[in-house]
């Protein structure tokens, strides 16, 4: 908590990476209105929190995605870059139905379903 006292007090940058951990909600997005406040001071944060994809928290400038290709390499790019974004659209929902893609890919495939089995052929013996 001194080091986001110090960055809001002194006008610096902090960079936390998952905001979020171990932190409720209501204390990341007081965390955000403190950094919001200060004429100076900047938060750069990375989460898994998609409460926090709301405009009314964060500007679309504000929030970034973060999408890895299949080269292990990725690609960093703001949601102000989606020209068809309308500023009454539920930025979450969206995000989650994957229209700003950056969400894991899960194969869900009949292929898939094999580990499903390797692990129900898998004997657990509770006295062990």
């Amino acid at each position: 908590m001194l080091s986001i006292i110090d960055a809001v007090k002194n006008g610096k940058i902090l960079l936390i990476d998952e905001i979020e951990n171990s932190l409720h909600n209501k204390i990341v997005e007081y965390i955000i209105e403190l950094f919001h406040a200060s004429r100076s001071a900047q938060l750069i944060f990375t989460t898994h929190n998609t409460n926090l994809l709301n405009l009314k928290k964060l500007r679309k400038d504000q929030i970034y995605f973060v999408n890895k290709r299949d080269d292990g390499s990725s690609d960093l790019y703001s949601l102000f870059d989606y020209k068809d974004f309308r500023d009454s659209m539920d930025v979450e929902k969206a995000y989650l139905q994957g229209r700003f893609d950056a969400i894991p890919y899960i194969d869900d495939s009949s292929k898939n379903n094999k580990l499903v089995e390797e692990l129900d052929a898998i004997k657990i013996n509770p006295s062990t």
